[in-house]
């Protein structure tokens, strides 16, 4: 995370459950968001499709945004949020055509009123599009203005290699436990 400022905490909060849980509860999310500043977490881990389904995009980015600026922190804090998922009936479907990865975009924009995007990652790979279309898309956040850095999220290796060669990665974001060791076997965490 070479693009935090010297002397920030480098832990992030994951924001995920705080909209995608059946029991979520709105204050509880919003002192989560402020026990996390107070003890100097700067990143928030975020994305549009971090809801209940369909109806609901953009609660996370909005739940984020408000939570941030009541407890101060909107300040200094570093949003990571994804595109490219959509929610038909509920179920996670990726959405790698161009014209989607830069309305998610605007849509985030929108629903973190304000707030700037730090590093947007594409969701997941979306096997009805090449890959090479969505990389450019996301290249295009960059070249725009839209955001600062882009990046890409549960990628094998050859994904990276190609998204490497293709836009300007940030930041790779794979999933990684002992239950998963994936990304540690194919090679991922080592590019």
């Amino acid at each position: 995370m070479a693009w935090l400022e010297a002397g920030e905490l480098r832990v992030g909060l994951g924001c995920m459950r705080l909209s995608t849980d059946e029991s979520r509860d709105e204050e509880r999310s919003l002192a989560t968001v402020a026990a996390a500043a107070a003890a100097g977490v700067t990143v928030y881990d975020t994305a549009r499709a971090y809801g209940l389904g369909p109806a609901e995009l953009g609660h996370n980015e909005r739940l984020l945004a408000r939570a941030l600026r009541r407890c101060g922190a909107d300040g200094r804090a570093r949003v990571v949020t994804k595109g490219g998922m959509t929610r038909a009936g509920g179920a996670w479907i990726a959405d790698g055509r161009a014209k989607a990865i830069r309305a998610d975009c605007e849509a985030s924009l929108e629903a973190l009123d304000g707030l700037p995007i730090d590093l947007y990652l594409v969701h997941a790979p979306d096997p009805r599009t090449p890959w090479a279309t969505t990389m450019r898309a996301l290249a295009l956040l960059v070249d725009d203005g839209l955001v600062a850095r882009v990046g890409v999220a549960n990628v094998n290796l050859a994904q990276l290699d190609e998204a490497l060669a293709l836009a300007p990665v940030a930041a790779v974001q794979v999933g990684l436990s002992v239950l998963d060791d994936r990304a540690l076997r194919s090679g991922v965490v080592e590019r």
